[in-house]
């Protein structure tokens, strides 16, 4: 993982943690200081081909840590 794959991944657990579901795009993007969603998106992507996330396809806010289960909230 990279360091700017793991600042992705540490504002989507800190989200999760606070909120109980995940942040959009744009709230991602506000908390890194991004520029694009583009590239947001395809870290997010990245990490879940990668296994750290899970996400449902085609829903939005579904995107989660993989440790952590729905029921658990």
């Amino acid at each position: 993982m990279t360091p700017r794959q793991k600042e992705v991944y540490m504002v989507i657990d800190e989200f999760w943690r606070m909120y109980g579901y995940g942040p959009s795009i744009d709230e991602v993007m506000y908390q890194l200081n991004a520029k694009g969603r583009g590239s947001v998106h395809r870290m997010i992507n990245r990490l879940v081909e990668l296994g750290h996330l899970k996400k449902l396809p085609d829903k939005a806010r579904t995107v989660r840590p993989k440790g952590i289960r729905l029921s658990e909230i």
